[in-house]
């Protein structure tokens, strides 16, 4: 990758040029040099995952000085101190809005009817689309509907400090793949995955995989439908068209190929289904 200007590494990570002055001057994102005559900043791609890194961790509510803490942790221990800081997040959330978790297995037959009906409604959503094919960096693993957002987050700063250490370009998208349900109370294996061009070896958790040119049965969702559990809707929809055109060739998963926003109305994701291409 050739270096970015302060305009391009804006783009690329989605942090606008003020946060890019903010975070240079705190200390929490320097440029990789900055010419002593123009001034002009240049990124590479250490700082690019580094900026989307903080970008991600932003965008769920953490502070600054966490954010600080747990970009310079030790990669073995960002999972855990997310997930502890997720926790607590949570747990002070529910003592202010005295929000109680309903647990999915506990569901009434009436709300896994509204489902359902749900489903049918967003089915003229659905698309046939196509994926070629892309090198991936993944990392599996088993967690509770609870964990899944802390465990999303931290591998995916994970993936790409790896992949931006060993030379290789991490792509800014990364989806996660269903691989077993995932619910309150019901562990499930998903693997969260960062495309990326260059070489690249797999070192601990971390594998390397090639994904082939894919069809989907896909579904376009904005950040508010992403709620859980109102979003079995879309997996419904997407697995229903995907019935209609031969059934389901893997697990779903959850695409994030676009900047986040919370924008009403603007996709931020795309739940799909692989199905199979059409000859």
């Amino acid at each position: 990758m050739h270096e970015l200007g302060t305009g391009e590494m804006s783009r690329a990570s989605g942090l606008s040029l003020k946060a890019l002055r903010l975070y240079e001057a705190d200390g929490l994102l320097v440029p990789a040099s900055v010419d002593p005559v123009t001034g002009y900043r240049r990124y590479g791609e250490a700082e690019l995952a580094r900026a989307r890194s903080i970008q991600a961790l932003r965008r769920v509510g953490m502070p600054l000085a966490r954010v600080r803490e747990l970009l310079d942790a030790p990669p073995d221990s960002v999972r855990r101190e997310l997930t502890a800081w997720w926790a607590a997040e949570r747990a002070a959330f529910a003592r202010r809005s005295q929000v109680v978790d309903v647990v999915a297995e506990t569901a009434s037959n009436e709300h896994l009817d509204t489902l359902t009906v749900a489903a049918a409604a967003v089915g003229d959503r659905v698309r046939v689309d196509h994926r070629d094919g892309r090198m991936l960096a993944s990392i599996t693993r088993v967690v509770e509907q609870t964990e899944l957002v802390p465990t999303i987050i931290a591998d995916v700063i994970a993936l790409r400090r790896q992949l931006a250490e060993q030379g290789a370009q991490p792509g800014d998208a990364h989806q996660v793949v269903f691989h077993e349900p995932v619910g309150f109370d019901l562990p499930g294996r998903i693997e969260t995955a960062v495309p990326y061009e260059g070489r690249a070896d797999p070192v601990g958790e971390v594998v390397l995989r090639a994904e082939p040119a894919m069809g989907f049965a896909a579904v376009d969702v904005t950040a508010d439908e992403l709620a859980y559990p109102a979003l079995l809707r879309f997996y419904d929809a997407v697995h229903r068209a995907a019935e209609l055109r031969g059934g389901a060739t893997g697990a779903p998963r959850e695409l994030y190929e676009r900047p986040w926003s919370t924008v009403p109305g603007e996709i931020v994701a795309t739940i799909a289904v692989p199905i199979a291409l059409q000859a």
